[in-house]
């Protein structure tokens, strides 16, 4: 085997390692992103119904992908120790599935990237009105009103157009969107929090309620986000082209041989 092959192989080694670990990096973002309490309520308020799960779908394919990529790993690193052409080209087939994989995951977040960027407050408004009498829903909007201090999409009026009934007389809002005796209990347990003096709050004091609306934090979030996986997506697409320009440099050597 000459030089080049030799060079080929060790490179092909190389980046199966890497991949290895870039495996990890996409099973644990994508186990991250599902499990992460924050995260989860997040998402259950920018869907204006439960079809809207581009962001789930997307982390349910990077788990997959990082499963799938320990054993493509595996293939790639026997094929280029054992100068196995059949190995190597399960390698190539499975590496190429995995990218095709990875662009539909990449489509599915610029879709939702886009949808976020474009109709934020139409969202936001939309999933009080529709979705808001669902319990994960609501604490989704409590989680994010305690940590963002804020109060709807653009204000407390936005609970208006909500079918859903407040427990206490006169309360139109979350308790959520008032200055709370308790927001650090709150914020382990939202259906504990407390106003300070709830009937200035539901009278819509500004002195006594989060005036700001959470349109532009929750937006700031979905971004962010959403750009963690595409970059992650990215770096181990690039990895993966490396891949299968070695395997196949790999492979020409090993039938000149032949």
């Amino acid at each position: 085997m000459d030089c080049c092959a030799s060079i080929a192989r060790a490179l092909l080694i190389f980046f199966n390692f890497i991949f290895w670990i870039c495996g990890g990096a996409i099973l644990g973002v994508g186990i991250w992103f599902l499990v992460d309490k924050d995260i989860s309520s997040r998402i259950e308020i920018v869907q204006i119904d439960s079809g809207d799960d581009y962001f789930k779908y997307a982390a349910y394919l990077f788990i997959a992908f990082g499963a799938f990529v320990f054993i493509v790993g595996f293939a790639g690193m026997c094929g280029a120790i054992r100068a196995s052409k059949c190995l190597l080209g399960f390698y190539i087939f499975f590496v190429l599935l995995v990218i095709f994989a990875e662009i539909g995951a990449a489509v599915l977040l610029i879709l939702y990237r886009m949808e976020v960027e474009d109709n934020i407050v139409k969202l936001l408004q939309e999933n009080i009105k529709k979705r808001y009498g669902e319990e994960t829903v609501r604490t989704g909007w409590d989680l994010a009103q305690l940590e963002f201090e804020c109060c709807g999409a653009v204000n407390s009026m936005d609970y208006n157009e909500t079918t859903y009934k407040f427990p206490n007389a006169g309360q139109t809002f979350p308790n959520t969107c008032c200055k709370l005796s308790n927001r650090d209990a709150a914020l382990d347990d939202p259906s504990k929090a407390t106003p300070s003096n709830s009937a200035l709050c539901y009278a819509r004091d500004n002195s006594e309620i989060n005036t700001k609306g959470c349109k532009d934090s929750l937006k700031d979030w979905a971004l962010k986000h959403s750009t963690i996986i595409i970059g992650v997506g990215i770096g181990i697409a690039v990895l993966e082209i490396f891949s299968i320009v070695w395997a196949c440099c790999f492979c020409r050597n090993i039938g000149k041989d032949d």
